[in-house]
């Protein structure tokens, strides 16, 4: 039995450490200084973010800072901050430190708010510094002087509470969630979203985009984009005037939809924005092979009648030569490489692996650059600012007033309370005296 009782002292006593120390792990999560020193060091991650360019080549970093120093930018991923373990966690235990203030906050509101709902008793309202007595008046004068500015919202035996600027009183939460909201977006964003880009000639199609990086990879887009028609102006002196492609939706080989899209107007489907960002030049070649004339670009293959090759190479200038360009191709089975210099005429036909073939032209032709990006937690933050502008609003434009009334052996008790400009309601409140008292002027 003793053991029992031993036993049962053991139990309580750690049942009431744990729970005090849940409490105490509670109470500094939840605390305005965590939220400080939080704020403080993603404050101070970002300026690294900003400082130490992002996702440079390693080359890059080398030529800037010593070899330590780009150890150290590595081991701690200062060279992509925004993306690394350190500064999700950091914006993970914002989350959790908001979240618990906030409803801690709120639980408190909840409390206090209901109390205050109650009618003060004569003594308490009499101590009240803005109050009044109406002898011989009733309820009823009192409702009629509030008129419709205020709101009743509780009325018993005794006596009646009217409120006006309620919403002010979640001005503050609306904040806090608003902030919430835009942080979840951003996390949302950088765990599910994606930047990238994408190069097409007039007349191509391509369903991947290139992200960029230290190491670029390709991400499909789930649908296929085709440039239709790229243009491009310029000013006199040369510079860029506007650039402008027609691009063309392509899903699961029908045709969704079609948009010039410009710098700043972009093209959006599923959920994905396509950005006009570049545009440059590429080569492109024309060939007469076997008699058939044949336009090939870099990378490009061409396979008829047992001759296969590829373009893998091209040159403005081969020796003082001109233009060339490197084809490789198979001949009997064994690979091959020849160049094709344009501007000299016995280099530019060649008869590969039996079949005649001659470089005609070599044409640059300008290609589209295209900025592709995907934020699922954009809808997120756009909730999240326009949650912060409302609260904003309520919270320094709307007054929150309440006025209580009690009928007394002689007439009327009526007494008001401001948590913020009390000036203005004290005037509102005189007011409000005078029309109930019958000596409105």
């Amino acid at each position: 039995m003793s053991q029992k009782i031993i036993d049962g002292k053991s139990e309580d006593s750690n049942g009431g450490l744990g729970k005090g120390l849940l409490n105490g792990v509670y109470r500094f999560l939840s605390s305005v200084k965590f939220t400080i020193f939080l704020l403080a060091l993603i404050a101070a991650g970002s300026v690294l973010g900003t400082v130490i360019k992002q996702g440079a080549p390693m080359e890059e970093y080398l030529s800037v800072y010593s070899a330590s120093t780009v150890k150290f930018i590595k081991f701690f991923s200062l060279d992509d901050a925004y993306h690394s373990a350190w500064f999700y966690f950091l914006i993970v235990l914002f989350m959790i430190n908001l979240i618990l203030c906030t409803a801690g906050r709120f639980s408190r509101f909840i409390r206090t708010g209901a109390v205050a709902a109650g009618i003060p008793d004569e003594p308490a309202m009499r101590r009240m510094e803005m109050h009044f007595e109406a002898p011989g008046k009733s309820r009823n004068d009192a409702e009629q002087a509030l008129g419709r500015s205020y709101r009743l919202v509780s009325n018993e035996t005794g006596g009646s509470v009217y409120e006006k600027g309620r919403w002010s009183r979640y001005g503050v939460f609306m904040i806090h969630a608003s902030i919430i909201f835009i942080v979840l977006g951003g996390l949302v964003g950088a765990l599910f979203g994606y930047r990238g880009y994408m190069v097409l000639m007039k007349g191509e199609t391509a369903d991947r985009a290139t992200l960029r990086g230290e190491r670029p990879v390709e991400r499909s887009l789930g649908f296929s984009l085709k440039c239709d028609d790229f243009k491009v102006s310029f000013y006199p002196g040369g510079e860029p005037r506007d650039y402008v492609s027609r691009i063309q939706v392509i899903d699961k080989g029908k045709k969704i939809m079609e948009k010039e899209i410009r710098v700043n107007d972009p093209l959006y489907y599923k959920g994905i924005h396509v950005y006009q960002s570049s545009y440059g030049q590429k080569p492109s070649f024309s060939f007469r092979i076997g008699g058939e004339r044949v336009v090939l670009k870099e990378r490009e293959t061409f396979k008829k009648d047992g001759l296969l090759l590829m373009v893998v190479r091209f040159e403005n200038k081969v020796h003082n030569f001109g233009p060339g360009v490197l084809v490789a191709y198979l001949d009997d089975g064994r690979p091959r490489t020849s160049w094709f210099l344009r501007d000299v005429e016995n280099l530019r036909e060649k008869e590969l692996a039996g079949v005649t073939m001659r470089l005609d032209d070599i044409r640059e032709e300008y290609f589209t650059g295209l900025e592709i990006s995907k934020d699922p937690g954009v809808w997120l933050v756009w909730t999240g600012f326009a949650l912060m502008l409302f609260g904003l609003y309520v919270n320094f434009f709307v007054y929150y007033r309440r006025i209580y009334v009690r009928s007394t052996s002689s007439g009327l008790i009526v007494a008001g309370i401001a948590p913020k400009r009390k000036e203005p309601f004290r005037e509102d409140f005189m007011r409000l005296k005078a029309k109930v008292s019958g000596n409105e002027s």
